[in-house]
């Protein structure tokens, strides 16, 4: 009979604690320059008590870009739905997505990650991450929120805006962000929104 015990509730409950952790550690120190010591020290746990989770650093490090990948996919889901504008929702990806910790560790992939088996869920995720951003620019400029142009380079330039202001505030938590989200609305209004007057 097969118990499957590694999906105990504890279990998982454990497994979750090691993300978090690593979330953490990982956005501060970066991926070479982290030790799974650090990680099991800060949850009190055995160097090796890690091993039952996780085959290795790259192992945990593809967990948490993956964790990291379903957070926004849920948010997504969610402003998907939203009966607004597509500036709108762009608007409030950006004050929820930036809230979430470790979201520049996607920006920092190693390629020495890429035999891993699950290197191309992140790339796959990546991808359809990258479809669904651009379609709420063209479909802003459908919609008239948006001034017309390339929407792929649209969402490179504000998304690549977004991960590096992140990475520069060092953005932990929601009221730490909401300081700064009021300047990331307006430039998103100055750049995109077709009722911002533009100078001739």
């Amino acid at each position: 009979m097969d118990l499957n015990l590694k999906n105990t509730p504890k279990r998982i409950k454990q497994k979750d604690l090691i993300l978090d952790s690593a979330v953490s550690i990982f956005s501060l120190h970066g991926y070479h320059n982290t030790k799974l010591e650090q990680i099991t020290k800060s949850l009190d746990l055995t160097d090796k008590s890690i091993y039952y989770y996780f085959s290795s650093k790259g192992d945990l490090f593809i967990e948490v870009v993956i964790s990291i990948q379903s957070k926004l996919d849920k948010l997504i889901e969610s402003i998907n739905r939203m009966d607004v504008t597509h500036l709108e929702k762009i608007k409030t990806y950006t004050n929820k997505a930036m809230a979430i910790n470790g979201l520049t560790l996607l920006m920092q992939l190693p390629k020495s990650l890429s035999e891993f088996a699950k290197y191309d869920v992140i790339k796959s995720n990546e991808a359809n991450q990258y479809k669904i951003w651009t379609s709420w620019f063209k479909k802003g400029q459908t919609d008239g929120s948006m001034i017309y142009g390339n929407a792929d380079e649209y969402r490179n330039f504000l998304f690549g805006s977004l991960f590096y202001l992140h990475q520069w505030y060092a953005i932990k938590d929601n009221e730490s962000y909401a300081k700064i989200q009021p300047f990331i609305e307006n430039m998103i209004d100055r750049m995109y929104s077709t009722n911002f007057k533009r100078l001739k």
